[in-house]
């Protein structure tokens, strides 16, 4: 059964990450630039603060529409601190279950107390019907060569 680390070696362990202190406008660049839906909010010792969602910067803005002009708020007053983390050798089971549980999207990956990765949706729904498709293939063939 696949695990974390083997969507961390298919997809790169790189993390983009901001401080408490960036402001929004900080980080819905980063957003856009990398083509991500989340940010770690970590701080200068890398450890973690927070997570920083798509979600989280509509909620912000959704509650604030006669001030839209709020970018310039620091990252920790919107940012979801609590955040859930995963283990390398973690299955994906493990992975969507807590994602379903807890309704996100994003997980950071960490291995003695640093983080090494993080995992979306995306990148576990991928790797589970990959596996499938290997399963079904290998059945198939088992099927088909068995007499």
């Amino acid at each position: 059964m696949a695990n974390v680390q083997s969507i961390l070696d298919q997809k790169g362990s790189t993390v983009y990450s901001i401080t408490p202190e960036d402001t929004l406008a900080h980080a819905l660049l980063k957003l856009t630039e990398h083509k991500i839906g989340a940010l770690l909010v970590l701080n200068e010792n890398g450890d973690i603060k927070g997570i920083l969602s798509e979600r989280d910067i509509v909620r912000h803005f959704s509650h604030r529409l006669e001030h839209l002009n709020t970018a310039s708020v620091p990252v920790k007053e919107v940012m979801t601190v609590g955040v859930t983390c995963i283990k390398p050798e973690q299955n994906l089971d493990d992975c969507l279950q807590l994602m379903t549980a807890g309704r996100f999207r994003h997980l950071p990956v960490v291995d003695n107390d640093r983080v090494i990765g993080m995992v979306s949706i995306g990148d576990v729904v991928k790797a589970a019907l990959e596996e499938r498709d290997f399963e079904i293939g290998e059945l198939e063939h088992y099927i088909t060569n068995a007499y």
